[in-house]
Order: C-alpha cells, then structure tokens, then sequence
C-alpha cells in the first residue's frame, strides 16, 4: 500500500470469485477481515457487481442482504455503464484510495492512468495453510490500452494529398479536381464493373454466414437491454419469519435490553440470535458503529463467537424483518 494511504476500495467481485467459479461471500469476508488485520489503519469500501446477489449461493443471500442494508458493501446502480469496474474506479479516484483486486482494468487504462502508479493497486490470493497474501501489482497492458491511438494514424496516411508541384496542401488551401480523360473514364468504368462482380461473387460465397450474425446480434441487444430491468425488480426478501418477527416486535420496544449469543461475524458487524419467551429465536444484526465510542475495528475485538451479552433494541426494519442491536 502506498505511504500513508488508508482508503480502500475493495473489488468484491473479483476476490469473492478468486480461485472459484461462483463468487462466496464468506471468502470475501475472509479476505476484508485478513486485509484489516494486515492493515489496521485502512478505511475499507467493499464494491460488488449488481449481480453479486444472485451469484452467490443461496445460503448466502440473506447475509449479503444484512450486509448491504447495514452499508458494509456496496452496489452500482442498475444499468451502470461498465458495470462495478467503473463505479469501483470513480469511487477510487474520489477519494484518492487503493483499489484491491487482481483485475487490469484493461478497458479504463486511459481514462484512468493513476492505476500505473505503484501503490495504487493491490492483488489478493488466498494461500492453502497460509492464509491471505496481499501485494503491490501494476495492471496488465492489453490491446485495449492503446486501442483509440492506432486509427487516427491510419486514417491521416490514406488522406495524405500533395498538389500539381509536389507540395503538401494545408488548411485553406483550394483543391481543384482535374478533368477525366475518356481513357480515365474507361478504365474506372472497367474497374467498377470488375469490382462489383468480385464483390458479388465474394458476397454469394459468404451469404450463409452473413445472414445469421444479425440474428446473433438481435438476441444480444434483447439480452443486455432486458439486464436493467431484472435488477430493478429483483426481491429483498425479510431475514425472519414474519410471525416470529412481530412477536418480538410486539414484546421488544426500542432501547429495550434483551439477550443475545454472537451467531457469525461479517466484515462491519455481528450476527445475533436472540431467543423469544415461546422458544423460538429471531435474527438480528450488530454492526461496529453500535458496539462502542468509538467504534471497533472489527466486531470481533469486543465480541467472541458463542457469547451471551446483552445489547440495546436501536432499530427496526419492518419490510426486512430485522432488528439492529447494539451494546
């Protein structure tokens, strides 16, 4: 990490999916919390694509959802242009910060040039029996790099132009075609007429494969514009039974004390069971800005997994089903 920076900005995505198929949640958490512990100082903003959500394995969607109510990551807006890599950029050269990840950013490189600088982007690997390792990186050049540099070369060559004496014409100047000769008007009359029976022999060659690409492309148009409208719709389902919830609603005002055991811990908070007096049990959330002044680091420094502490009722979230507690 480059000297005497302390914002992160954390491509979910990309380390949640490292060495896997299907991005986990709990990998992604392992590498937050291994990169804090490395780093105690740093400012931690965990970015994940739109699609996070549904990737994911089932059993992980309810915490993703605690995790994003509770502000610990964060999503790009549906329909994003360049999807969580440009959002993760902008946040990134906002704040000035160290964008994690093991992605180049190939496409962002000249929008973005700060990402050459040294410091500025760092890989993650898990290691089996090692753990976490963290290390300064320089993205990979790609062809899309240079990609907008190469055309205006080109185009300027085919335009080259140089008048009757030799001369090359600049801006202003008044270029005066010369009159065809029968002989030129022959000869390209001839010249069409050739190219367009090649043109139209190499066309009939061809045909069967020209005619399906646009139906390829159709389809693709129709995939990508349908994209928005999923992730607009798509479900916040609660966290608890709807019963149960407004049982200890019911008998649980806010700034109420009541008991809970430490369940998990998630990058910016715990999970906390409490038992109800008819022997059923609601999930409930902690995060660090309610455990203390100021607050901890991690949960996990004032919090042990199995413990039963008692925590204050700070707020409920009717539609997730939700409490948050605090100590």
């Amino acid at each position: 990490m480059k000297k005497g920076t302390v914002r992160v900005v954390v491509d979910g995505s990309n380390l949640a999916t490292e060495g896997r198929t299907i991005p986990s949640l709990v990998q992604l958490d392992d590498a937050v919390r291994a990169f804090i512990d490395e780093h105690p100082g740093a400012d931690v903003i965990v970015v994940v694509d739109a699609s996070f959500e549904h990737r994911v394995a089932p059993g992980e969607r309810s915490r993703f959802k605690e995790a994003e109510l509770a502000g610990e990551i964060v999503t790009p807006p549906a329909g994003a242009l360049g999807r969580g890599d440009a959002f993760i950029l902008k946040i990134a050269q906002r704040i000035d910060a160290v964008v994690l990840s093991n992605d180049s950013f190939q496409e962002f490189h000249d929008e973005y040039p700060w990402l050459f600088e040294v410091g500025r982007l760092i890989g993650g690997k898990p290691v089996k029996g090692v753990g976490w390792i963290f290390t300064d990186r320089l993205p990979v050049r790609g062809p899309k790099t240079t990609r907008s540099a190469k055309p205006a070369t080109k185009t300027v060559k085919k335009l080259a132009v140089t008048l009757p004496d030799g001369a090359t014409p600049s801006i202003g100047d008044t270029l005066t075609p010369v009159k065809a000769t029968k002989t030129t008007k022959a000869t390209t009359k001839t010249t069409k007429t050739v190219a367009k029976k090649v043109t139209k022999e190499a066309t009939d060659k061809v045909a069967p494969k020209v005619e399906k690409k646009p139906a390829k492309k159709a389809v693709a148009k129709k995939a990508v514009a349908e994209t928005p409208v999923v992730a607009v719709r798509r479900s916040r389902q609660p966290v608890n039974p709807e019963e149960t919830f407004a049982a200890f609603v019911k008998a649980t005002k806010i700034g109420a004390k009541v008991e809970g055991e430490v369940m998990a811990f998630t990058s910016h908070g715990a999970v906390i069971k409490v038992a109800l007096k008819n022997g059923s049990t609601v999930e409930c959330y902690a995060p660090t800005t309610n455990l203390g002044t100021p607050a901890p680091a991690r949960a996990r420094d004032v919090l042990k997994r199995g413990d039963v502490r008692t925590f204050v009722l700070s707020t409920v979230d009717s539609d997730r089903r939700i409490a948050e507690l605090g100590l």
